[in-house]
């Protein structure tokens, strides 16, 4: 049995059917959280930002949030973290630049803990429902832990995912550059695969070490790893990890898709994916394409339109895009599409082409039904998962 997320319920499932789980074993979770994740990275040897131990009080996060800012007396920003937060939703960011009365240096350390305490009510959550009250009730139930805002001019978000085989091998997967959005671009959108190339080849090393630390404590199957990269002035990316996902996640549909289409393999030494004939192939793909216009759009709707613009996707040439979530439409105005060109140029392209005609066809000076937000899609993000 193979599944999205192994839990405690698809463990007792795969009992009761008498067929083996293939997934990481629920008791390890621990190491997908924000804490454990920072425990691997330290074992690997693999950078990420200043942040603290894992806390189960508001108070001690007060107290850990004023450690962080001694330790680092020029941040500008804090990320709060619930342990187990999804998609960016379980974050908070808290902006130290509105306290510079209680700055290191200027006041004592308690009149800094007793100050932020009151500021946790003022941070903006990554999720639009979300509350302070809300979320500090969580806090001793799932802990949290506070975190170093990356900062930069020019900040992507890549990734790379991999797999522990039951004998203990790990191997890469592939790596992507994510697209965020919300309200402080940390709420996982898209991705574009493959991550660039002035760092992708890096993130296959730091994956292979995340991997091997994870198979070493019996983790097996998908896992992920989140980084923040930051341009250099000297035009290199420092490259920040974040966190770990031991699951599948927005990046494995999208790439298995490929795969499936084009029977094509992964090439380690590159970081490319080839189909059989040896060209390479790229992609966008999101989850999270929406806009109000779009809702009433049925999929019989969505396929006229594709027919209509050639949209489709091409089995003989390899590219066009592959539509999913499209039940979603008619209520949402959401669906989910991978993009697919033989150069990163060519799927942007396509991807557009969708958008574009998606748009003409739901604009209000058109007599049909058809209504949809679409994420912007920029080369740099301003994000930290």
């Amino acid at each position: 049995m193979t599944c999205f997320n192994s839990t405690a319920l698809e463990r007792e499932l795969a009992i009761q059917l008498g067929i083996p789980l293939l997934g990481v074993d629920p008791d390890l979770l621990y190491w997908g959280t924000k804490s454990g994740s920072r425990q691997i990275f330290a074992e690997a040897e693999i950078p990420c930002p200043d942040g603290s131990e894992l806390v189960q009080s508001v108070d001690d996060l007060a107290r850990v949030a004023s450690e962080l800012w001694e330790r680092q007396p020029h941040l500008k920003r804090i990320v709060v973290k619930l342990n187990e937060g999804f998609s960016g939703g379980g974050n908070a960011l808290l902006d130290l630049r509105n306290l510079p009365e209680v700055a290191p240096g200027i006041a004592s350390n308690q009149t800094r803990i007793d100050t932020l305490r009151e500021q946790f009510t003022t941070m903006s959550f990554q999720s639009s429902t979300e509350s302070w009250a809300h979320f500090s009730q969580r806090i001793p139930q799932l802990g949290a832990i506070v975190e170093a805002f990356v900062e930069g001019e020019e900040k992507r978000s890549p990734s790379v995912q991999g797999r522990v085989t039951p004998t203990g091998e790990v191997e890469i997967l592939s790596t992507h550059d994510q697209i965020l959005g919300g309200p402080d671009g940390q709420v996982f959108l898209g991705c574009r695969f493959p991550a660039d190339q002035a760092y992708r080849l890096q993130l296959q090393e730091y994956g292979l070490r995340v991997g091997q630390s994870l198979a070493a404590k019996g983790a097996i199957e998908r896992f992920g790893l989140d980084f923040v990269a930051v341009r250099q002035p000297n035009n290199e990316w420092d490259l920040q990890a974040i966190e770990i996902n031991l699951r599948k996640g927005g990046t494995t549909h999208p790439f298995m898709t490929l795969k499936l289409l084009t029977h094509g393999r992964y090439d380690l030494a590159t970081g490319i994916f080839y189909n059989q004939h040896n060209c390479p192939k790229y992609y966008i793909a999101t989850d999270n394409l929406q806009k109000e216009e779009y809702t009433g759009l049925i999929p019989s709707d969505l396929m006229d339109i594709i027919a209509q613009h050639h949209l489709h996707f091409n089995s003989t040439t390899e590219t066009g895009t592959v539509f999913h979530l499209i039940g979603c439409m008619s209520e949402f105005g959401k669906l989910g599409l991978t993009s697919i060109g033989n150069s990163p140029e060519e799927a942007e392209s396509i991807y557009n082409q969708v958008i574009k005609a998606l748009d003409a066809e739901t604009a209000p000076s058109m007599t049909s039904n058809f209504t949809l937000p679409v994420p912007t899609f920029r080369n740099t993000w301003n994000g930290q998962a």
